[in-house]
């Protein structure tokens, strides 16, 4: 029997996005596609929107409408696509860094989970970061730095987050050239520079193109207008008023990054909503109500037959995460200490793991404290691939035997997640 190889995992991977992306297929939108939809509308007829996020996945969403047209395959088929290439990606730097059978497991620990299942198969902005996140680091691997930089600048101009990648990938190269920090030091500059060149002059481009605004001023204008009759006096007067409307647009790219920390920064919209636990970041890797989630869409039917009424969902897009990944934060952090604490071989890749994890996930934390400014818990999708690769380190580290049986539990585990909160349902199943 031939080996079942990565490719088969991501093809199989791509039909349950196919039958999932048609649902709904009536014009509703899942979750922020009611913002991210009209926004890339708005983008591909030239008008500027949603310039508290980065362009580049609005671009694509529009490129997806005008190749697939507006509608739901046009809004999601573009996402999936890049979500099982990042997926790929993903597989081929675990593999470089574990080997083939724990990148396999990593990559099939982060594709169950429901949350980054559902971000890869809607029109939302996170996937593009992803995808050229993991190119960057693919491409560094492979020695080829410009290139690399320039991905990690595409991915600079797709979602905020991307600089936690970036910071990551700085520590594991600093770490690993530690004896040659001046060569190293020259590199990371040119690096950097690179990265934000791309970004900076893409940006700046499209704000040349499509002058986000930042406010809106309107100014009314009275007016009086006389009547003057035949014999040249004044009839009658009137009061005339009209309005003025002016605008101050974001035209330079740092205009438009102090626009953006604005507008998510200390001094942006806080919530007053309720307390929910899913809305601090230490809840996400504590028992703490863990199936308490929010609903994305959901779509009820109520089925009676004779004297029997039965309430069933059908759709329901939960954010419900997989808790062997999201508690899997723990055993990942402790494999990743040890080894680094014990210096062994593994110790640069357990660096680049391990502050990819505090990387990612910290900034929530210190969010948590600061605002109330979480009102999701999909942020965590963030952390997710370095807890994913984390977990096979340490499974990894086990008497070969018991490391991959530990290995495949996490994956079973995983994969009933995934088949237990697939967001199209059978009539017959709601848990």
């Amino acid at each position: 029997m031939q080996r079942f190889r990565i490719s088969h995992f991501l093809l199989l991977y791509f039909a349950a996005h196919m039958l999932q992306i048609g649902f709904p297929s009536d014009g509703s939108m899942i979750f922020d596609e009611a913002h991210y939809v009209p926004a890339s509308l708005d983008t591909l007829m030239g008008i500027a929107a949603n310039a508290e996020h980065p362009p580049l996945p609005k671009i694509i969403g529009a490129l997806g409408i005008a190749v697939f047209g507006n509608n739901w395959f046009g809004w999601r088929f573009p996402v999936v696509l890049m979500q099982v290439i990042a997926l790929y990606l993903f597989y081929l730097i675990g593999k470089r860094l574990l080997g083939h059978l724990w990148a396999f497991g990593a990559t099939a620990i982060l594709a169950f989970d429901p949350v980054f299942f559902i971000h890869g198969g809607a029109l939302l902005i996170d996937m593009p970061s992803f995808l050229f996140g993991f190119l960057a680091i693919e491409l560094y691997m492979r020695r080829r730095y410009g290139w690399s930089a320039t991905s990690m600048g595409l991915a600079f101009l797709s979602r905020e987050m991307s600089i936690f990648y970036f910071a990551a990938l700085a520590i594991y190269h600093f770490f690993t050239n530690r004896q040659q920090l001046r060569p190293a030091l020259k590199l990371g500059l040119l690096f950097t520079l690179i990265a934000l060149l791309i970004f900076g002059s893409l940006l700046w481009f499209y704000d040349l193109a499509y002058k986000p605004p930042i406010s809106t001023s309107v100014t009314d204008i009275v007016s009086q207008q006389v009547l003057i009759g035949g014999n040249g006096t004044a009839v009658s007067t009137a009061l005339v008023t009209s309005q003025s409307i002016s605008q101050q647009v974001i035209w330079n790219p740092i205009q438009h990054l102090l626009f953006i920390y604005n507008y998510h920064g200390p001094n942006g919209i806080v919530l007053n909503a309720s307390y929910e636990p899913y809305q601090y970041a230490w809840n996400w890797i504590l028992p703490v109500d863990p199936f308490n989630v929010p609903t994305y869409y959901r779509v009820d039917v109520t089925v009676t037959t004779g004297s029997i009424t039965q309430d069933y969902a059908p759709i329901w897009y939960a954010a419900q995460p997989n808790l062997s990944l999201w508690y899997g934060f723990w055993p990942a952090i402790a494999g990743l200490v040890y080894a680094i604490a014990r210096k062994k071989e593994e110790s640069a890749t357990a660096v680049l793991i391990l502050s990819g994890i505090i990387l990612n996930f910290a900034p929530w934390v210190a969010l948590s404290l600061l605002v109330r400014r979480i009102g999701f818990n999909y942020y965590m999708i963030w952390t997710l691939p370095f807890i994913a690769l984390g977990l096979a380190f340490t499974w990894k580290l086990l008497p070969a035997r018991y490391g991959k049986i530990a290995l495949a539990v996490n994956v079973l585990v995983s994969l009933a997640f995934f088949l237990w909160f697939f967001p199209v349902r059978p009539l017959l199943y709601s848990p």
